[in-house]
């Protein structure tokens, strides 16, 4: 059971890189299309004005100013000048036809990404559903086993049932997902302008968060994170985005306390997930994937 919902948690992170990717191809396709149009729209200017002095002219000037020339060396410039007049025009005619054929092909390489970003938006959604049922399914067992047990104690047992090992001398100390959860090594992979700077756990809405290791906790908001909290310690400080709400926890907490609830605000789209985050000495997030494996 595990081992699928691992797999399909892998396959959503992939997918959402993919999705990422192809969100920036269709931005600088369509800044390539906008600057092809002007190119397009610039040289049939040219063409438009070069065909009014052509009319306004009319052959006879042509003539004109062949048998107005001084002598046969003049005669024979003003015959390569018309000549060079010439070969501009039909240079410009050719240029706007590679210029209309690059634009074409930009818009078929435009309607091709957006067919890819709409198919990769499809996978992402047959991957949350398998997700979710694979989430109900352990849920249920969870809820099973608190039935047949039914103490505080057999609820810690349940936790080790589930993977969760506590690490006292760890920099982490607990997992911060206390309930069933899924995650991939996703630290550093492509999101939209920047790169992945934690873990994703994916779990059900309302799992609890702890803190995974001692510290002060304080609490924010963002566009990007949505509702999300810190853990400030001794060997540095923990980040935990997407949360659903806080927990009355606040100020000095322990490694284990309740300090928010699985969800999905800020940028996280529709699958309920924590975000953490690994700052050592307080300084750059490192990959915390091999410490997470130890304690989830």
């Amino acid at each position: 059971m595990q081992a699928e919902l691992d797999g399909a948690t892998a396959k959503l992170n992939e997918a959402e890189s993919r999705l990422s990717t192809t969100r920036t191809e269709i931005t600088e396709t369509w800044v390539r299309i906008g600057r092809l149009g002007d190119r397009v729209q610039a040289i049939e200017a040219r063409l438009s004005r070069r065909a009014v002095i052509a009319f306004t002219n009319g052959p006879a000037s042509t003539i004109d100013l062949l048998l107005s020339s001084g002598s046969f060396t003049d005669f024979t410039d003003r015959l390569e000048f018309l000549g060079s007049m010439a070969e501009d025009d039909v240079d410009l005619v050719l240029e706007q036809e590679v210029a209309r054929e690059e634009l074409r092909r930009a818009r078929d390489d435009l309607l091709g990404l957006e067919a890819q970003q709409e198919a990769t938006a499809e996978e992402l959604g047959r991957i949350k559903a398998v997700i979710d049922a694979q989430l109900d399914r352990i849920s249920d067992r969870v809820a099973e086993l608190t039935r047949e047990y039914n103490a505080e104690l057999a609820a810690a047992k349940e936790l080790v049932v589930l993977g969760q090992t506590p690490d006292p001398d760890g920099s982490l100390q607990v997992c911060p997902v206390a309930g069933p959860n899924s995650f991939v090594d996703s630290f550093g992979w492509p999101r939209d302008g920047h790169t992945h700077q934690g873990i994703d756990l994916i779990s059900s809405s309302g799992t609890p968060v702890v803190a995974a290791h001692a510290g002060n906790v304080t609490h924010s908001s963002s566009s990007s994170g949505g509702i999300q909290a810190y853990v400030y310690g001794s060997g540095g400080y923990s980040f935990y985005a997407h949360l659903s709400g806080f927990s009355s926890a606040s100020g000095g907490v322990g490694a284990g306390t309740v300090i928010g609830y699985v969800g999905n605000t800020g940028n996280a789209g529709s699958i309920n997930h924590l975000h953490f985050e690994w700052h050592p000495g307080g300084g750059a997030a490192v990959n915390p994937y091999q410490m997470l494996l130890a304690v989830c």
